[in-house]
Parts: structure tokens; C-alpha cells; sequence
């Protein structure tokens, strides 16, 4: 069967040292680890809008409501599906993209535009992963952090390292990162916890890890993509 995998990812504020399209440039190096993994399987062109009005206090960011977002993806994989697609996966590269493709998938029961419909919806596991590679470097969760901060910063300098600034590059919120804290920032946004984008500390970032970090969660998620192809 054919197959594809594409990323969703988002245009948004990443601190002062990371360019707005992070999440779209990790997500396509993230899904051409995952097809390197898979053999056979096709690389889509990753979508570069999300759902991001948690971010619309700090300039440069651009959403897109649930309902059209849903209906973005909704029409991207009919449009695979009409040109011969029987398998499409959708990988969120931005948190905010993980539970409206959760909610798409139970609409659409896996199924559109006659192709099988996956999507990626598990975010506290992508999150573990990451945790996981930062900690056996001595990164704590606090530092690594789940935006802008050195984990996603070490990602863009492996992907594209002449678009970070790394002299821009500082300490954001690195307090407790609970529920508390994620209900804080889809209610009130992000400045609730953060006056410069930054959760993390973006400092300690290295390509090197990078690499590893985006090298982690290609394995699981090509894993995750096998588990579910014919």
C-alpha cells in the first residue's frame, strides 16, 4: 500500500533566538528521519499552520481556529487520497496540534477520502522521549523545557543552524511545568508564565544532541507508524 507521513506544524514565536517556522522546519526534519526508517514510505510537505492563539500575545505568530485547522488537515489527506494514498500519517511537531488531530481522528474513524487516517495524538509520550535523551545528558525536564528552550533549540541548530541566534539566546520560565501550568497557558496564554516565549533555558543547547533528540523520536514514532501499516 502506498504510504505517506507529513508533519503539522505551526508559525509562531519562538523566543528572540529561534526563527517563527520552528515547528514546521523540525517536523519535516523529523518525518525525513522517521522515512528514513521505512523503507518505501513517502515524505509529504509539512503543514505550516497551527494551532497556536496561545501564542498571538507575541508577534509573528499566525493561527488557526480548531474547526479550520481540523478542516485543513480533513482536506490535505482527501488530496493525498485522491492521488493514490492509501495510508496517511499526520505527525504534530507543535503541542497545540496534538489534541485537535486526536479529536479528527474519532470524527473521521480513521478513514478519509477512502484512505486509512492516522494521526499522532500522544503528547505526554513525544514529551517522555525527549525528557529521556535531555536527562542522560544532565539536561533536567525544567531546562530541556517545551518550548523554545534547549531542546527545540538544540533541534534547529542540527536542522538549521543558520537560523538560530544563539547570542539572543536565554532563560525563560523554568518553574514546575504541571497541569497547572499547561491550563495556565491555553487559558491565559503564554505570557501567564513567561514574558519572553521560553520555556526552558535555551543556553545549554548543542546540535549535537540535536540530532539525538530528533534521532529518538524518529525511532518511536516510525515504531508507532509500523505497528498501524498493513
Amino acid at each position: 500500500m502506498r504510504t505517506i507521513v507529513a508533519a503539522a506544524g505551526s508559525t509562531e514565536q519562538h523566543g528572540p533566538h529561534l526563527p517563527i517556522q520552528t515547528d514546521t522546519l523540525l517536523g519535516t526534519f523529523l518525518v525525513q528521519g522517521i522515512v528514513e526508517r521505512l523503507p518505501g514510505v513517502f515524505q509529504g510537505p509539512t503543514i505550516p499552520f497551527g494551532v497556536s492563539d496561545h501564542h498571538m500575545l507575541f508577534s509573528g505568530t499566525i493561527t488557526l481556529d480548531v474547526p479550520t485547522f481540523k478542516e485543513v488537515v480533513r482536506q490535505y489527506a482527501a488530496s493525498l487520497a485522491a492521488h493514490g494514498f492509501e495510508n496517511i500519517f499526520i505527525i504534530p511537531s507543535h503541542g497545540g496540534n496534538f489534541a485537535p488531530l486526536r479529536e479528527l481522528q474519532d470524527e473521521t474513524g480513521g478513514r478519509i477520502g477512502g484512505a486509512r487516517f492516522h494521526a499522532f495524538s500522544d503528547l505526554m509520550r513525544f514529551v517522555e522521549v525527549m525528557y529521556a535523551v535531555g536527562e542522560a545528558d544532565g539536561i533536567s525536564p525544567k531546562i530541556g523545557g517545551a518550548h523554545a528552550g534547549e531542546s527545540e533549540t538544540s533541534m534547529v541548530l542540527a536542522a538549521r543552524p543558520e537560523l538560530v541566534e544563539m547570542e539572543y539566546a536565554v532563560e525563560g520560565y523554568v518553574g514546575e511545568f504541571d497541569d497547572a501550568a499547561v491550563a495556565a497557558i491555553f487559558q491565559k496564554g503564554m505570557t501567564a508564565l513567561t514574558n519572553n516565549g521560553i520555556l526552558g533555558d535555551a543556553r545549554p543547547a548543542t546540535a549535537e544532541r540535536g540530532l539525538r533528540y530528533r534521532n529518538a523520536l524518529a525511532d518511536m514514532l516510525a515504531a508507532w507508524i509500523s505497528e498501524r501499516m498493513p
